[in-house]
């Protein structure tokens, strides 16, 4: 269980105050549902909570960092889940609206990253974000420590997210 000081608890409550409108229009241009926005807005804010450290300067830019790397998150998510319903294949039809065709993009970028990695980080990769298994779970699946697991999915994230930048370029 996560504590929060006081202190910080009123400095992410001003900021929260402050930046809301920000953070609910980035997942709004993305054409998600207002409910999911909200979702998503705290989110962010109970990722903040639970930091060790705040720093009330750059509360603002982290939160916008958090809150694009939350909506790629959940666009990457959403693509893969209809594509699980609808067909059971990683295969994208033609016919796309602009957003839909940036998420293809982000997804076939990190398809290709998940493959150059090695089995068992690729295996720990898929598991968390497709599969939405625990770090717990994952380490049952695979015999490691929850630990390692932990590392592997930092490690991977972070791959992927450096070279859909690198590709994408956001």
């Amino acid at each position: 269980m996560v504590t929060v000081s006081s202190e910080n608890r009123e400095i992410i409550g001003r900021a929260y105050q402050e930046v809301r409108p920000d953070i609910f229009s980035i997942f709004r241009q993305a054409c998600i549902a207002e409910d999911t926005c909200e979702d998503l807005v705290q989110e962010v804010f109970v990722k903040i909570m639970g930091l060790d450290i705040i720093i009330a300067s750059q509360l603002k830019a982290l939160a916008v960092t958090i809150a694009y790397q939350k909506r790629t998150d959940y666009l990457r998510h959403r693509v893969y889940m209809n594509k699980v319903r609808n067909e059971g294949s990683w295969q994208m039809e033609r016919s796309y609206t602009n957003q839909e065709a940036e998420v293809n993009d982000i997804l076939q970028t990190e398809m290709k990253v998940i493959r150059c990695m090695s089995e068992l980080d690729s295996r720990t990769y898929i598991l968390s974000r497709f599969e939405e298994k625990s770090a717990d779970e994952i380490a049952l699946t695979l015999n490691l420590s929850k630990r390692a697991v932990e590392s592997r999915i930092y490690r991977t994230r972070q791959m992927v997210r450096e070279h859909v930048r690198k590709v994408i370029g956001f």
